[in-house]
């Protein structure tokens, strides 16, 4: 065992473990879980230790306590089956934090080149992704305004004209995706702030401002990561207050 391994806390490796027991055992959003008691068992340690274990993964949805039912897999859990090379943990915020510093690097040269050699087409589809981020957010359709979001930024990683970013992006999407199905923005105000960092990018590509353009996207991803802690820690609250 390494020495980062060794002075993880307990609940941070059982958090692991029931996260690859949802996988192995290919169990879905809805399928009942093993008891907390069964799962200690299993798993080789304290059930006082499944409990924060599992506080951290309803925190995130992985999995969701039903009073007088048991516990059940939660949502996003599909994203887990995926192999990728970097074993991610999506409970472990210095990980998420780096994936979000990688992600506005990533983002910030996109955007600087698409302001260089975005064509009409793709600044046209842009622009359709922010306006169907604005439709789907003033009628609270989060299925539409996620679908906007991808859009958007799959073609800002085109619009690069650099087929490694935009490998890079659908890659760093998914692992992304195991972390922001928090419904985050699925309030109007953020959602709303959302397609105007959209737009702001946008305008960049328009002027050809790529210094302007990168600026904006690097941004408008470190304060999706700033939301993301936002609610995490608000979560974790409300299950102690609640225990």
């Amino acid at each position: 065992m390494s020495t980062e391994e060794e002075y993880r806390p307990a609940y941070e490796r059982v958090v692991d473990e029931i996260i690859v027991l949802i996988s192995t055992r290919d169990l879905k959003p809805g399928d009942r879980l093993p008891t907390e008691t069964e799962m200690a068992k299993e798993l080789g340690t304290s059930q006082r230790t499944v409990r924060e274990a599992l506080k951290m993964l309803s925190a995130i949805g992985r999995v969701k306590a039903e009073r007088g039912r048991g516990l059940f897999v939660g949502r996003g859990t599909e994203s887990l089956r995926g192999a990728h090379p970097v074993p991610f943990r999506p409970t472990d915020m210095d990980q998420i934090a780096a994936l979000f510093r990688f992600r506005a690097v990533q983002e910030r040269e996109s955007a600087t080149l698409a302001a260089q050699h975005a064509t009409p087409k793709e600044v046209m589809a842009l622009d359709e992704a922010v306006e169907l981020g604005r439709t789907s957010a003033a009628n609270h359709d989060w299925e539409a305004f996620t679908r906007a979001d991808e859009k958007f930024h799959t073609t800002l990683a085109e619009s690069s004209h650099n087929i490694f970013f935009v490998d890079a992006v659908v890659r760093i999407r998914e692992l992304q995706a195991q972390v922001t199905f928090l419904e985050l923005g699925q309030e109007v105000h953020e959602a709303e702030r959302a397609v105007r960092e959209h737009a702001d990018i946008l305008d960049a590509i328009r002027e050809g401002d790529s210094q302007s353009a990168g600026d904006r996207a690097a941004h408008h991803v470190r304060r999706t990561l700033e939301d993301y802690r936002f609610e995490i820690e608000r979560r974790l609250l409300a299950l102690n207050s609640a225990s």
